[in-house]
């Protein structure tokens, strides 16, 4: 900093070239960050994740386990269900989605409303997440 920079008629263009800096920084190309997210699809082999009998008005409680704890862990950031093998899949809303508790596990209470009879629903998931990890499905 110049000694007239300390001059308060100097303030103005100070802080001016302050602002310019900071404005050349932010549209400055990034270089970090662009190969440093890693995107995957986490989902299992098998034709269904679970069966949910006819008749039975039960929940299902999906939960991602992140491999990697280290950095914040895994985030699954969006999770997909289809339904009597279907090859069409639809997004579970965020109003499913459950808390994250201090062990990095995330939770989703999927309803399917299937007390009133039918046939069986065979559900599969398919997470997509920052990192990598598994997942369960349990009737609740």
């Amino acid at each position: 900093m110049a000694v007239l920079d300390q001059l308060p008629e100097w303030e103005p263009a100070r802080v001016l070239r302050e602002l310019d800096a900071v404005q050349r920084e932010m549209k400055a190309p990034q270089n970090i960050g662009s190969k440093a997210v890693i995107m995957s699809r986490i989902a299992s082999a098998a034709t269904s994740d679970i069966t949910i009998p006819a008749g039975d008005g039960r929940d299902v409680l999906l939960q991602f386990t992140p491999s990697d704890l280290s950095f914040g862990g895994g985030l699954c950031y969006r999770v997909f269900q289809s339904t009597d093998g279907g090859s069409s899949f639809f997004e579970i809303g965020p109003s499913e989605r459950l808390r994250v508790g201090s062990d990095g596990v995330q939770k989703w209470r999927v309803r399917y409303f299937n007390q009133y009879g039918g046939t069986d629903i065979h559900a599969k998931y398919a997470f997509f997440c920052v990192g990598s990890g598994t997942f369960t499905a349990s009737l609740i």
